[in-house]
């Protein structure tokens, strides 16, 4: 089913399309997947058919995939796009939307960053953290040192060492005359961009996708949007965000990673990969090497199997959380 919110597109897999049994858990962790820039929720489809048919009978959990504001078919209103917003916008979903209910959250690119930055901020409500290829600063593990004050602690006390400049040098219509232009640049060659970012899988970079993106930059609003990915503002360290012990999400995280990667290059793919396998226990790397820059969409099989593998690890932590949660309870009360 389709549904809107607030300006936002959502679609969640119903039961009659995810094939739930009726030995679903009603408690079970939902998937929330978060996509990239310029890209929309259909390109989790090919994700979420290939987990569906490797569950075999097996109940799986529900499904949501978002399209965030300004990008496929939500609306672009006229603001400032940062990472913060989307973000914002992540957890205003999971907690209004979702209800406050228990979620694994999913995210290619950006979206990956998105969800772990709003993994920190939902806390308990997380179980489990996926991230394909993701986007973020990521520092060396043995190098990062903790800072004073965590960057979410310092902005809201307005003590932030370098304030954000939204609109740089000669303002919004500036900005939008940009993203005009560069709307303008690469809409024909969609096709063609996207068959280099899908090298190992082109038949996928197939014509439905194309229309996606390009329905998706043609909409009112839309130059702002891309616009905005030349000034976007420095996001929240992954090493704070995924650090439990500084307030972010201690829990389990599964990084499939196309080491193929034609947007960032296969040398910092690899690269990556082997800092989250260095950041923390608890972080499962899964090296994807016919995989690319979007692996969910290109090489869905293998992410797929990769994520129901992690599952498990999911249900057990999340089991964890409810049973720390009772004995404080029992402290309370007693």
């Amino acid at each position: 089913t389709t549904r809107r919110r607030a300006g936002a597109r959502w679609r969640e897999i119903t039961r009659d399309q995810a094939r739930l049994g009726e030995g679903h858990d009603p408690e079970a962790p939902c998937l929330l997947l978060v996509h990239g820039f310029a890209a929309s929720a259909e390109q989790w489809q090919r994700l979420v058919h290939q987990l569906r048919a490797q569950a075999g009978g097996e109940p799986l959990p529900p499904v949501y995939a978002l399209d965030l504001l300004g990008f496929g078919m939500s609306e672009k209103p006229g603001l400032s796009y940062t990472q913060y917003v989307w973000e914002a916008q992540v957890v205003d979903f999971a907690r209004e939307v979702m209800g406050g209910r228990p979620l694994v959250l999913c995210g290619n690119s950006i979206g990956g960053g998105l969800s772990a930055g709003a993994s920190a901020t939902l806390g308990d409500q997380v179980k489990g953290l996926i991230l394909c290829n993701t986007a973020g600063v990521l520092e060396e593990p043995a190098e990062y040192a903790a800072p004073r004050m965590l960057v979410r602690d310092a902005t809201l006390r307005g003590e932030h060492a370098a304030p954000f400049a939204p609109v740089p040098l000669f303002g919004q219509p500036a900005l939008d005359a940009f993203g005009a232009a560069l709307v303008a640049a690469l809409f024909p060659r969609v096709p063609a961009l996207l068959d280099g970012i899908y090298g190992d899988r082109p038949a996928n970079a197939d014509e439905a996708l194309a229309f996606a993106i390009a329905q998706g930059a043609s909409s009112p609003g839309a130059a702002n949007v891309i616009g905005s990915g030349q000034k976007l503002a420095t996001n929240r360290p992954l090493n704070e965000v995924l650090d439990g012990e500084a307030g972010g999400f201690g829990g389990p995280v599964l990084v499939p990673q196309g080491m193929n990667d034609k947007v960032s290059g296969p040398a910092r793919a690899s690269e990556r990969a082997d800092a989250f396998e260095r950041l923390r226990p608890g972080v499962k790397v899964c090296r994807l090497e016919a995989g690319g820059h979007c692996p969910q969409d290109d090489a869905p099989e293998a992410v797929a199997a990769a994520i129901l593998e992690f599952l498990p690890a999911v249900r057990e932590y999340a089991q964890g959380d409810t049973s720390r949660g009772r004995a404080a309870e029992s402290t309370v009360g007693a």
